[in-house]
């Protein structure tokens, strides 16, 4: 589920350094993007997750470069291979705004923000856990001004894409799910509900476990 979609475009006035395309943005306008990070991470069993994405295909994440240019001396962001960041959140920086160069064109780059919840990436977690976080999710969209709250529905499981991954829902009985091409394993309140209280069992720690709502698929 994404807290914030396409926001910030990493791009103003483009230049040519060693033949490669090189795009700035002011910090003051990631920080904006950025700023529900620290409520998010207040609560206990919730973790932001920021994400850049491109528009452009065929553009692999790690593929990205980013530096803060600031004052102090440059400062890499490096893009993991699912396209996860982490940005230096300070009052410093975002007092200062320096530039934050990407060597992607203008406008195609998105930063997003997703609320996932924290120490999901056990192997075994109780449904009662998942539930917990969920609380916390809605109760998080209930003080964020202007956020419209989602029908939360479940979960979204995820694995390194291509990676063989799979989960057991284990109760009354156990369900077997295999994650798709993009490592993703959704697993509803329905799916829980038809195995009491079950435990869910997975082949290998996940990246990370978003909420999932019915409204986007």
């Amino acid at each position: 589920m994404k807290l914030l979609v396409p926001l910030a475009s990493m791009a103003l006035v483009m230049a040519v350094a060693a033949d490669e395309v090189v795009s700035t943005t002011p910090y003051a306008t990631l920080y904006q993007v950025l700023s529900p990070v620290e409520k998010i991470n207040a609560y206990d069993r919730l973790v932001a997750i920021e994400r850049i994405e491109s528009k452009t295909p065929g553009v692999r994440p790690q593929d990205i470069r980013v530096v803060i240019h600031a004052k102090g001396g440059a400062i890499p962001v490096p893009v993991a291979a699912g396209g996860e960041v982490k940005f230096p959140v300070t009052d410093a920086l975002r007092d200062e705004n320096p530039p934050v160069e990407t060597n992607q064109p203008k406008g195609s780059l998105a930063l997003i923000v997703n609320v996932a919840l924290r120490d999901a990436a056990r192997l075994r977690v109780p449904w009662g856990d998942i539930e917990t976080g969920l609380s916390q999710v809605k109760a998080f969209y209930a003080q964020s001004s202007g956020a419209s709250p989602p029908a939360v529905s479940g979960v979204e499981v995820y694995f390194p894409p291509g990676v063989a991954a799979m989960l057991t829902i284990e109760g009354k009985g156990e369900r077997l799910l295999m994650a798709d091409s993009a490592g993703r394993i959704i697993v509803t309140r329905a799916m829980a509900q038809e195995s009491g209280a079950p435990t869910l069992v997975f082949s290998r720690a996940p990246d990370f476990v978003l909420p999932y709502s019915d409204e986007k698929k």
